[in-house]
């Protein structure tokens, strides 16, 4: 009785056998993956379910639009330093929730634009950074940001904008809540220049 063909070439046949080998090893390492806990530590504070308590309506749209299971730190605006900085204020009869939920208001469009330069695909909090350091960080549009301890008492300061609660945390983000909007000075500019003023505030 003959051999089949390809026994007799041995390189083909070890070829043959490696790759068996290797998709068998590989099934079964990802039938038997463990679990990974995320990284816990007390300067962490995880969200609750309703995220809005924490960074406010907006905040809390910035960071649905992450993804859990990437590893992101975003310096979200406060409630205040949207209302104050971009003129964003909240309209309880018109929930948005995407960009057809905007009717014309460019809500989402700068929402999510502020995400593209307040987020950064890496973990930043304040035990990243030493005392008498700048790191430079690149956000997700190429912005750059530029992040220092504060001199007096803890926290960050993200391009000249100040933290006001540090280290919440959903899935592998970590949010700081900023006191104030960091953006470049291009959008600024365009923001200003189309923003009404309200003629009530003083």
């Amino acid at each position: 009785m003959k051999k089949p063909h390809f026994l007799k070439n041995p390189v083909f046949f070890l070829f043959l056998l490696i790759t068996a080998s290797s998709l068998t090893i590989l099934i079964f390492s990802f039938l038997k993956l463990p679990e990974t806990t995320p990284a816990t530590g007390n300067h962490l504070r995880k969200f609750g379910d309703d995220l809005s308590d924490e960074l406010g309506f907006f905040g809390k749209m910035m960071i649905e639009m992450l993804p859990e299971d990437l590893v992101f730190t975003a310096f979200v605006p406060s409630e205040k330093s949207f209302s104050r900085d971009l003129g964003l204020k909240l309209n309880k009869s018109r929930p948005i929730k995407s960009p057809e939920d905007d009717d014309g208001d460019n809500t989402y469009a700068v929402v999510s634009r502020i995400m593209s330069f307040a987020v950064v695909p890496y973990k930043v909090e304040e035990v990243d950074i030493g005392k008498e350091e700048t790191a430079s960080y690149e956000s997700l549009s190429g912005f750059t940001l530029k992040i220092w301890k504060k001199r007096n008492g803890g926290g960050l300061v993200v391009n000249g904008v100040k933290t006001e609660k540090m280290g919440l945390k959903r899935g592998k983000i970590i949010a700081h809540i900023m006191n104030g909007v960091v953006m470049d000075s291009d959008f600024a500019q365009s923001l200003a220049s189309s923003t009404p003023q309200d003629e009530d505030d003083p």
